[in-house]
Protein backbone atom coordinates (compact mmCIF):
# COMPACT_ATOMS: atom_id res chain seq x y z
CA UNK A 1 0.00 0.00 0.00
CA UNK A 2 0.77 3.85 -0.71
CA UNK A 3 0.88 6.53 1.59
CA UNK A 4 0.08 10.10 0.53
CA UNK A 5 0.99 13.71 2.22
CA UNK A 6 1.30 16.73 1.07
CA UNK A 7 4.14 18.60 2.12
CA UNK A 8 6.35 21.51 0.88
CA UNK A 9 9.94 22.42 1.00
CA UNK A 10 11.32 22.20 4.46
CA UNK A 11 14.95 22.03 3.99
CA UNK A 12 17.86 22.35 0.93
CA UNK A 13 18.60 18.67 0.64
CA UNK A 14 14.93 17.88 -0.26
CA UNK A 15 14.75 20.74 -2.50
CA UNK A 16 16.62 18.61 -4.88
CA UNK A 17 13.20 16.08 -5.24
CA UNK A 18 10.35 18.66 -4.52
CA UNK A 19 10.63 22.06 -5.13
CA UNK A 20 10.45 23.36 -8.71
CA UNK A 21 10.57 26.79 -10.26
CA UNK A 22 7.13 28.06 -11.10
CA UNK A 23 7.60 27.23 -15.03
CA UNK A 24 11.03 25.45 -15.35
CA UNK A 25 10.43 21.97 -14.36
CA UNK A 26 12.45 20.37 -17.12
CA UNK A 27 15.57 21.50 -15.10
CA UNK A 28 14.37 19.40 -12.16
CA UNK A 29 11.86 16.73 -14.03
CA UNK A 30 12.45 14.48 -16.75
CA UNK A 31 9.40 15.81 -18.37
CA UNK A 32 9.74 13.40 -21.99
CA UNK A 33 9.18 10.13 -19.53
CA UNK A 34 6.74 8.99 -16.93
CA UNK A 35 5.58 7.22 -13.80
CA UNK A 36 2.39 6.11 -12.43
CA UNK A 37 2.31 5.25 -8.65
CA UNK A 38 -1.21 4.40 -6.66
CA UNK A 39 -1.63 5.29 -2.93
CA UNK A 40 -3.62 6.15 -0.15
CA UNK A 41 -3.96 10.05 0.93
CA UNK A 42 -3.07 10.58 4.78
CA UNK A 43 -2.42 14.29 5.33
CA UNK A 44 -2.48 17.32 2.69
CA UNK A 45 -1.08 20.58 2.47
CA UNK A 46 -2.25 22.94 0.44
CA UNK A 47 0.13 26.70 -0.36
CA UNK A 48 2.01 28.24 -2.94
CA UNK A 49 3.89 27.86 -4.36
CA UNK A 50 3.08 24.42 -5.08
CA UNK A 51 1.22 21.86 -3.24
CA UNK A 52 3.48 18.59 -2.95
CA UNK A 53 2.90 15.13 -1.60
CA UNK A 54 4.69 12.92 0.52
CA UNK A 55 4.69 9.08 -0.74
CA UNK A 56 5.37 5.84 1.22
CA UNK A 57 5.67 2.90 -1.11
CA UNK A 58 5.46 -0.51 -0.23
CA UNK A 59 8.03 -2.03 -3.11
CA UNK A 60 9.49 -5.67 -3.87
CA UNK A 61 12.56 -4.75 -1.35
CA UNK A 62 10.33 -2.71 1.16
CA UNK A 63 9.56 0.84 1.69
CA UNK A 64 10.21 3.61 -0.93
CA UNK A 65 9.81 7.58 0.57
CA UNK A 66 8.23 9.26 -2.46
CA UNK A 67 7.60 13.17 -2.99
CA UNK A 68 5.15 13.81 -5.77
CA UNK A 69 4.94 17.62 -6.35
CA UNK A 70 1.82 19.15 -7.65
CA UNK A 71 1.02 22.56 -9.47
CA UNK A 72 0.22 25.78 -7.42
CA UNK A 73 -2.68 26.38 -4.80
CA UNK A 74 -3.88 29.32 -7.06
CA UNK A 75 -4.09 27.67 -10.44
CA UNK A 76 -5.28 24.45 -8.50
CA UNK A 77 -8.51 27.08 -7.25
CA UNK A 78 -9.02 28.07 -10.68
CA UNK A 79 -9.61 24.84 -12.04
CA UNK A 80 -11.86 23.84 -9.47
CA UNK A 81 -9.65 21.45 -7.43
CA UNK A 82 -9.81 22.07 -3.73
CA UNK A 83 -8.99 19.71 -0.84
CA UNK A 84 -11.67 18.16 -0.94
CA UNK A 85 -11.02 17.02 -3.76
CA UNK A 86 -8.69 14.84 -2.86
CA UNK A 87 -9.71 13.53 0.64
CA UNK A 88 -7.48 11.50 3.91
CA UNK A 89 -8.12 8.07 3.30
CA UNK A 90 -8.96 8.39 -0.32
CA UNK A 91 -6.54 5.58 -2.56
CA UNK A 92 -5.78 7.50 -5.88
CA UNK A 93 -3.10 6.81 -8.60
CA UNK A 94 -1.05 9.64 -9.41
CA UNK A 95 0.99 9.99 -13.46
CA UNK A 96 3.48 12.49 -14.26
CA UNK A 97 7.34 12.98 -14.89
CA UNK A 98 9.63 11.40 -12.27
CA UNK A 99 13.30 13.38 -10.74
CA UNK A 100 16.07 14.05 -12.59
CA UNK A 101 17.94 14.03 -8.48
CA UNK A 102 15.72 11.37 -6.58
CA UNK A 103 14.40 8.38 -8.17
CA UNK A 104 11.54 8.03 -5.45
CA UNK A 105 10.40 11.92 -6.51
CA UNK A 106 7.83 12.97 -9.83
CA UNK A 107 5.28 15.70 -10.80
CA UNK A 108 1.78 14.91 -10.54
CA UNK A 109 0.35 15.33 -13.99
CA UNK A 110 -2.92 13.81 -13.54
CA UNK A 111 -4.76 12.45 -10.76
CA UNK A 112 -7.51 9.04 -10.94
CA UNK A 113 -9.64 10.06 -8.12
CA UNK A 114 -11.25 7.33 -5.54
CA UNK A 115 -14.51 8.00 -6.98
CA UNK A 116 -12.82 7.00 -10.34
CA UNK A 117 -13.18 10.09 -12.34
CA UNK A 118 -9.52 11.24 -13.58
CA UNK A 119 -8.28 14.74 -13.31
CA UNK A 120 -5.90 16.93 -14.82
CA UNK A 121 -3.70 18.70 -12.34
CA UNK A 122 -1.25 20.90 -14.53
CA UNK A 123 -3.34 21.33 -18.09
CA UNK A 124 -0.43 23.83 -18.62
CA UNK A 125 1.89 20.92 -18.89
CA UNK A 126 -0.46 18.12 -19.76
CA UNK A 127 -4.47 18.62 -20.95
CA UNK A 128 -4.50 14.61 -22.38
CA UNK A 129 -5.79 12.05 -20.26
CA UNK A 130 -4.05 9.11 -19.13
CA UNK A 131 -6.91 6.44 -17.79
CA UNK A 132 -8.57 5.95 -20.96
CA UNK A 133 -11.25 3.66 -19.16
CA UNK A 134 -12.36 6.22 -16.67
CA UNK A 135 -14.11 9.56 -17.44
CA UNK A 136 -12.45 12.82 -17.32
CA UNK A 137 -13.80 14.76 -14.44
CA UNK A 138 -13.93 18.71 -16.10
CA UNK A 139 -13.60 20.46 -12.87
CA UNK A 140 -13.24 24.21 -14.50
CA UNK A 141 -15.63 26.49 -12.96
CA UNK A 142 -17.28 28.03 -15.78
CA UNK A 143 -16.44 31.70 -16.39
CA UNK A 144 -19.73 32.54 -17.42
CA UNK A 145 -21.80 31.21 -14.69
CA UNK A 146 -20.33 34.06 -12.29
CA UNK A 147 -22.02 37.39 -12.33
CA UNK A 148 -19.48 39.80 -14.43
CA UNK A 149 -21.66 43.05 -14.45
CA UNK A 150 -19.11 44.89 -12.20
CA UNK A 151 -16.28 43.75 -14.15
CA UNK A 152 -17.74 44.73 -17.49
CA UNK A 153 -19.35 48.11 -16.02
CA UNK A 154 -15.66 48.93 -14.19
CA UNK A 155 -13.58 47.95 -17.25
CA UNK A 156 -11.61 51.20 -18.63
CA UNK A 157 -8.92 51.05 -21.29
CA UNK A 158 -5.90 49.07 -19.98
CA UNK A 159 -7.24 49.73 -16.08
CA UNK A 160 -8.98 45.94 -15.62
CA UNK A 161 -8.25 42.06 -14.70
CA UNK A 162 -5.91 40.76 -17.05
CA UNK A 163 -6.04 36.88 -18.21
CA UNK A 164 -1.84 35.84 -17.75
CA UNK A 165 0.00 35.54 -21.24
CA UNK A 166 2.69 33.34 -22.38
CA UNK A 167 6.15 35.19 -22.60
CA UNK A 168 8.41 34.41 -25.62
CA UNK A 169 11.64 35.73 -26.59
CA UNK A 170 11.75 37.56 -30.18
CA UNK A 171 15.83 37.40 -30.37
CA UNK A 172 16.88 34.02 -31.97
CA UNK A 173 19.12 33.07 -28.50
CA UNK A 174 20.17 35.14 -25.77
CA UNK A 175 23.43 37.43 -26.91
CA UNK A 176 24.87 36.54 -23.52
CA UNK A 177 28.62 37.99 -22.75
CA UNK A 178 31.35 36.19 -22.45
CA UNK A 179 31.21 36.80 -18.55
CA UNK A 180 27.57 36.60 -18.57
CA UNK A 181 27.42 33.12 -20.21
CA UNK A 182 29.89 32.23 -17.49
CA UNK A 183 27.97 32.88 -14.91
CA UNK A 184 24.93 31.27 -16.34
CA UNK A 185 26.75 27.78 -16.60
CA UNK A 186 27.54 27.93 -12.90
CA UNK A 187 23.74 28.61 -12.28
CA UNK A 188 22.45 25.46 -10.05
CA UNK A 189 18.43 26.03 -10.23
CA UNK A 190 18.78 23.39 -6.59
CA UNK A 191 20.77 25.64 -4.97
CA UNK A 192 20.46 29.03 -6.26
CA UNK A 193 16.73 29.32 -7.40
CA UNK A 194 14.95 31.61 -5.35
CA UNK A 195 11.60 30.55 -5.48
CA UNK A 196 12.71 27.66 -3.14
CA UNK A 197 12.90 30.47 -0.42
CA UNK A 198 9.90 32.19 -1.57
CA UNK A 199 11.57 34.62 -2.66
CA UNK A 200 9.58 36.95 -5.53
CA UNK A 201 11.28 37.52 -8.56
CA UNK A 202 12.36 41.15 -9.99
CA UNK A 203 12.08 43.17 -13.60
CA UNK A 204 11.88 41.63 -15.74
CA UNK A 205 11.43 38.24 -14.71
CA UNK A 206 8.70 39.43 -12.62
CA UNK A 207 6.59 39.71 -15.93
CA UNK A 208 6.97 36.23 -16.98
CA UNK A 209 3.58 35.73 -14.81
CA UNK A 210 1.06 32.93 -14.96
CA UNK A 211 -1.47 34.18 -12.77
CA UNK A 212 -3.82 37.55 -13.47
CA UNK A 213 -2.38 40.98 -13.44
CA UNK A 214 -4.28 44.44 -12.72
CA UNK A 215 -4.04 47.87 -13.88
CA UNK A 216 -5.53 50.49 -11.47
CA UNK A 217 -4.95 54.15 -11.44
CA UNK A 218 -4.16 55.66 -8.25
CA UNK A 219 -3.99 59.27 -8.54
CA UNK A 220 -1.67 60.41 -10.64
CA UNK A 221 0.31 57.15 -10.91
CA UNK A 222 -0.80 53.96 -12.21
CA UNK A 223 -0.93 50.79 -9.38
CA UNK A 224 0.24 47.57 -11.65
CA UNK A 225 -0.77 44.17 -9.40
CA UNK A 226 0.87 40.91 -9.89
CA UNK A 227 -1.08 38.11 -8.23
CA UNK A 228 2.07 36.15 -8.46
CA UNK A 229 4.58 37.19 -5.36
CA UNK A 230 1.64 39.40 -4.37
CA UNK A 231 3.73 42.37 -6.34
CA UNK A 232 2.59 46.01 -6.65
CA UNK A 233 4.75 48.45 -8.95
CA UNK A 234 3.95 51.56 -8.97
CA UNK A 235 4.14 53.47 -12.68
CA UNK A 236 5.61 56.92 -11.77
CA UNK A 237 3.52 59.26 -14.78
CA UNK A 238 5.38 62.14 -14.56
CA UNK A 239 7.20 61.21 -17.83
CA UNK A 240 10.57 62.33 -16.63
CA UNK A 241 13.31 60.69 -17.56
CA UNK A 242 15.54 61.88 -14.73
CA UNK A 243 12.90 60.93 -11.94
CA UNK A 244 14.42 57.74 -10.87
CA UNK A 245 18.08 60.00 -10.08
CA UNK A 246 18.39 59.01 -6.30
CA UNK A 247 15.57 56.85 -5.74
CA UNK A 248 16.52 53.47 -4.19
CA UNK A 249 16.90 49.97 -6.11
CA UNK A 250 14.28 47.54 -5.56
CA UNK A 251 13.35 44.34 -7.20
CA UNK A 252 10.78 46.07 -9.40
CA UNK A 253 12.57 49.44 -9.81
CA UNK A 254 11.62 52.76 -10.46
CA UNK A 255 9.36 53.15 -13.33
CA UNK A 256 8.10 56.05 -15.29
CA UNK A 257 5.48 55.65 -17.71
CA UNK A 258 4.01 58.39 -20.34
CA UNK A 259 1.09 57.77 -23.06
CA UNK A 260 2.20 57.41 -26.66
CA UNK A 261 -1.24 57.55 -28.26
CA UNK A 262 -3.45 55.22 -26.89
CA UNK A 263 -0.08 52.85 -25.86
CA UNK A 264 1.28 52.77 -22.54
CA UNK A 265 5.14 53.26 -22.71
CA UNK A 266 6.63 52.16 -19.24
CA UNK A 267 10.88 52.69 -18.87
CA UNK A 268 12.39 50.98 -15.40
CA UNK A 269 15.93 51.75 -13.92
CA UNK A 270 17.00 51.15 -10.72
CA UNK A 271 16.56 47.52 -10.79
CA UNK A 272 18.05 45.45 -7.60
CA UNK A 273 17.66 41.78 -9.47
CA UNK A 274 20.30 39.69 -10.28
CA UNK A 275 18.30 37.52 -12.69
CA UNK A 276 16.79 38.16 -16.37
CA UNK A 277 14.96 35.07 -16.19
CA UNK A 278 14.51 31.78 -14.18
CA UNK A 279 17.09 29.55 -16.31
CA UNK A 280 20.34 32.00 -14.45
CA UNK A 281 20.76 34.25 -16.88
CA UNK A 282 22.41 36.99 -14.49
CA UNK A 283 21.58 40.84 -14.70
CA UNK A 284 23.75 44.07 -13.79
CA UNK A 285 23.06 47.02 -11.67
CA UNK A 286 22.79 48.92 -15.37
CA UNK A 287 19.95 46.83 -16.48
CA UNK A 288 17.36 49.03 -17.90
CA UNK A 289 13.81 47.75 -19.14
CA UNK A 290 11.25 49.65 -21.64
CA UNK A 291 7.75 48.06 -21.94
CA UNK A 292 4.93 48.85 -24.21
CA UNK A 293 1.76 48.13 -23.43
CA UNK A 294 -0.95 47.88 -26.50
CA UNK A 295 -4.75 47.52 -26.19
CA UNK A 296 -6.38 45.52 -28.75
CA UNK A 297 -8.75 47.33 -30.83
CA UNK A 298 -11.77 45.13 -29.48
CA UNK A 299 -10.36 45.93 -25.69
CA UNK A 300 -10.41 41.97 -25.44
CA UNK A 301 -6.64 41.74 -25.38
CA UNK A 302 -3.48 43.62 -24.21
CA UNK A 303 -0.23 43.43 -25.95
CA UNK A 304 3.04 43.75 -23.93
CA UNK A 305 6.35 44.45 -24.99
CA UNK A 306 9.80 44.84 -23.08
CA UNK A 307 12.97 45.42 -24.38
CA UNK A 308 16.01 45.20 -21.92
CA UNK A 309 19.22 46.80 -22.16
CA UNK A 310 22.22 45.48 -20.08
CA UNK A 311 25.56 46.09 -21.38
CA UNK A 312 27.02 43.60 -18.68
CA UNK A 313 25.18 40.95 -19.59
CA UNK A 314 23.81 41.23 -23.48
CA UNK A 315 25.79 42.09 -26.60
CA UNK A 316 22.80 43.96 -27.72
CA UNK A 317 19.20 44.03 -26.34
CA UNK A 318 16.60 41.44 -25.61
CA UNK A 319 13.04 41.53 -26.61
CA UNK A 320 10.50 39.74 -25.11
CA UNK A 321 6.09 39.88 -25.80
CA UNK A 322 3.18 38.38 -24.39
CA UNK A 323 -0.61 38.44 -25.04
CA UNK A 324 -3.24 39.13 -21.76
CA UNK A 325 -6.61 38.18 -22.62
CA UNK A 326 -9.48 39.85 -20.75
CA UNK A 327 -11.83 37.12 -19.18
CA UNK A 328 -14.54 39.35 -17.25
CA UNK A 329 -14.84 37.93 -13.79
CA UNK A 330 -11.19 37.17 -13.12
CA UNK A 331 -10.00 38.51 -10.18
CA UNK A 332 -6.82 38.90 -7.77
CA UNK A 333 -6.24 36.03 -5.44
CA UNK A 334 -3.95 36.38 -2.71
CA UNK A 335 -0.90 34.59 -3.49
CA UNK A 336 0.93 34.15 0.09
CA UNK A 337 3.83 31.56 -1.09
CA UNK A 338 5.33 29.49 1.98
CA UNK A 339 7.54 27.23 2.47
CA UNK A 340 6.90 24.34 5.43
CA UNK A 341 8.30 25.64 8.88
Amino acid sequence: MIFVSFIVLVSAGFAASTAVAHHSQAAFYDVESRTEIEGEVTSTRWRNPHVAFTVTVMGADGEEQWSVESNSLNALERIGISPDTVAVGDQIRIWGPRSKFDRYSMRAYNILLASGDEVVMMPQASTEQHWVDHELLAVTPPLENKDITESVEQADGIFRVWAYGRIRLINPELPLTVAAAAAKTAYDPVTDDPVMRCIPTGMPAVMDVTFPIEFVAQADDIVLRLEQWDTVRTIHMSGDPGAPDGQPATREGYSVGHWDGGILVVETSNIDWIFFDDRGTPLSSAVRVVERFTLSEDENSLHWQATTFDPETFTEPVVQEQTFTWEPGEEIKPYECAMAG
